[in-house]
C-alpha cells in the first residue's frame, strides 16, 4: 500500500504559512487557561479571569489571526489546485464538481468532529470515552485518508468501511455514551472552510483571467458586509435560514470570511505565475527564482514583519491612532523604496499594507476591530497582515532559502493535525493520567501554562509530521 500525493510542485511559503496558523490554533487551545496568563494570550474577546465571551472588547490578539491566516492560506492554495486540473484539460463540470465534493467531504467532517467532541460530555466511564473518541479518529482516517492502492476500488472500499464505522460510532454515542448523535452539532470552523473552499473555488474559477474582476468581488462582498453591519434593515428580504430549516448547514455570515480567502487567492495567483515563470520546461521542482539580496531588501523585508508585530500592540492597547501613524509610515517607506526593484514578495508586501491600512481605518467607523462578532476591520487588517507575512516568508524563501520543514510539513497535512490533539493526544494523555498532573501544576503557574500548551502542540507536530512524511494524507 502506498497512501500518498504529489508535493513536487509545492512552494513552501503557503504550506508555512498554514502551518503557522495550525500551530497558534492548537497552542491556544492548549495553554493553562488557570494558569494566570495575561489577556493577550487568549483571545482578545474572551479575556481572563472569567473567560466570558464579550463582544463589546475590541481589539485583537495573535490568537485571533491563526483563522484568519489559515483561510489566507486555503484562498492562496486556490491557483496551485484548480489551475492544474484546467490545464490537464478537465471538463470544467468536473472541476466543478470537485468542489462540491469537497464541500460535502468538510461539512460531514465538521458534523462528525461537532458529535465527537459533544461525546466528552457523556457521564460514562472516562475510559470508555477515551476509546469511543480513539476508535472515532480512526474512521477518520479510514474515511479520509487518500489510499493509493493499485486497484482504485479497494481503496474506495476502504473509505467506504470508514465511513460505515463511524455510523456504527453515532449508534454507539447514542445508546452507550447517551449522547445522542445530532446534525445541529459540527465543528464552526471546518464548516466556515467548506463554503469558503466552495464559493471562493468557483469565484476563482469565474474570475482566472482577470484579477480586476476578483478585486471587484471582494470589494462587492465589503460593500454588502458594510451593510449589514450599519444598515441591516437593508437585506431583511432575504429569508432567515433557521425559518428554512438550513440553520444547522448554512449561514449567511459564512461568506464574509470569502474576503480573506479572496485576496489570498490574488496572492496565490502571483506565486504560481512567477513559479511558472521560473521553470524550466518539463521541470516541475517547484523553486523559484533567488533575487540579488541588499541590506535594503533584508532591512526592509524586517521592516514589513516589524509592521505586523506592531498591530499586536496598537490594536490590542487601543493606541489606534499611533498605530495607523506608524502603519503609514511604514507602508510609505517600504512602497517608495521598493517601487523602482518590483520583485515577488514585495509586490505581494505591498498589497498586505493596503489592506492593512484600510483595517485600521474601519476600526473606529466599526466601533473597534473585533474578531467576534467579525467586522470589517477585523477582515481587511488580518487579510493586510496575513499577505504582510506571506511577502516576508516568500523573501525568506527565495533569498535565504528557508524551508521550516516542520511548520511546512504541518501545513501540508492540515486536517490530520486539525484533530489529533482531541482524539489522539488527550485521550491517551488523560487516560494515562499525565495530562492531569501537568493540568494540576499549570494552575497559577504562567510558565507551566506555556509549557502545557507547547507540550501538546509539539507532539501534535510530531504525529503529523510523521504521517507526511509516510506521504499519508486526508483529503481537505
Amino acid at each position: 500500500m502506498n497512501t500518498t500525493t504529489s508535493t513536487s510542485s509545492r512552494i513552501a511559503t503557503i504550506d508555512i504559512l498554514r502551518g503557522i496558523a495550525i500551530f497558534g490554533m492548537i497552542l491556544c487551545a492548549n495553554i493553562g487557561w488557570e494558569s494566570g496568563l495575561p489577556a493577550w494570550m487568549f483571545h482578545a474577546q474572551v479575556p481572563p479571569p472569567d473567560y466570558v465571551f464579550r463582544p463589546d472588547v475590541p481589539g485583537i490578539t495573535w490568537v485571533d489571526l491563526v483563522f484568519p491566516f489559515f483561510l489566507f492560506s486555503m484562498g492562496a492554495a486556490f491557483p496551485f489546485a484548480l489551475d492544474k486540473r484546467i490545464r490537464s484539460g478537465q471538463p470544467a463540470g468536473k472541476t466543478v464538481l470537485g468542489l462540491v465534493k469537497r464541500w460535502a467531504i468538510l461539512v460531514a467532517f465538521s458534523i462528525v468532529l461537532g458529535n465527537g467532541y459533544a461525546a466528552r460530555s457523556s457521564e460514562v466511564n472516562r475510559y470508555v470515552i477515551y476509546g469511543f473518541q480513539l476508535l472515532l479518529w480512526g474512521a477518520m482516517f479510514l474515511s479520509l485518508t487518500r489510499f493509493n492502492f493499485r486497484k482504485e476500488r479497494l481503496s474506495t472500499l476502504v473509505n467506504i468501511s470508514g465511513v460505515a464505522l463511524t455510523a456504527v460510532l453515532a449508534v454507539i454515542q447514542h445508546t452507550v455514551l447517551d449522547v445522542p448523535f445530532s446534525k445541529g452539532r459540527s465543528d464552526i470552523i471546518i464548516m466556515v472552510l467548506a463554503y469558503v473552499a466552495l464559493t471562493g473555488g468557483l469565484i476563482w474559477l469565474a474570475t482566472r483571467k482577470s484579477v480586476i474582476y476578483r478585486w471587484m468581488v471582494f470589494i462587492g462582498i465589503g460593500i454588502i458586509k458594510g451593510i449589514t453591519a450599519y444598515a441591516p434593515g437593508v437585506f431583511a428580504f432575504l429569508p432567515d435560514v433557521d425559518s428554512l430549516g438550513i440553520g444547522w448547514i448554512f449561514r449567511w455570515e459564512f461568506l464574509q470570511y470569502l474576503m480573506i480567502a479572496l485576496a489570498g487567492s490574488v496572492v496565490g495567483d502571483m506565486i504560481l505565475a512567477r513559479r511558472n515563470e521560473c521553470l524550466p520546461a518539463g521541470d516541475q521542482c517547484g523553486n523559484m527564482d533567488r533575487p540579488d539580496i541588499s541590506r535594503k531588501d533584508t532591512w526592509l523585508a524586517n521592516l514589513v514583519i516589524l509592521t505586523v508585530c506592531f498591530q499586536l500592540w496598537g490594536l490590542f492597547t487601543r493606541h489606534v491612532t499611533a498605530d495607523f501613524a506608524v502603519s503609514a509610515v511604514s507602508a510609505l517607506l517600504f512602497i517608495t523604496m521598493t517601487y523602482r526593484k518590483r520583485n515577488l514578495w514585495s509586490d505581494i508586501a505591498a498589497i498586505g499594507y493596503i489592506l492593512l491600512l484600510a483595517g485600521i481605518v474601519f476600526d473606529p467607523i466599526d466601533g473597534g476591530i473585533t474578531k467576534d462578532h467579525c467586522n470589517l476591520s477585523y477582515l481587511f487588517t488580518t487579510a493586510g497582515m496575513a499577505a504582510m507575512t506571506t511577502g516576508f516568508l516568500i523573501f525568506m524563501e527565495t533569498c535565504y532559502g528557508m524551508k521550516a520543514r516542520l511548520l511546512s510539513e504541518c501545513g501540508q497535512n492540515p486536517m490530520i493535525a486539525y484533530t489529533v490533539t482531541n482524539f489522539i493526544t488527550s485521550p491517551v494523555l488523560y487516560g494515562a493520567g499525565l495530562l492531569g498532573l501537568i493540568d494540576s501544576w499549570a494552575v497559577g503557574s504562567p510558565f507551566m501554562g506555556i509549557v502545557r500548551g507547547l507540550f501538546v502542540t509539539g507532539i501534535m507536530m510530531a504525529i503529523t509530521v510523521f504521517f507526511t512524511r509516510k506521504r499519508i494524507f486526508w483529503r481537505s
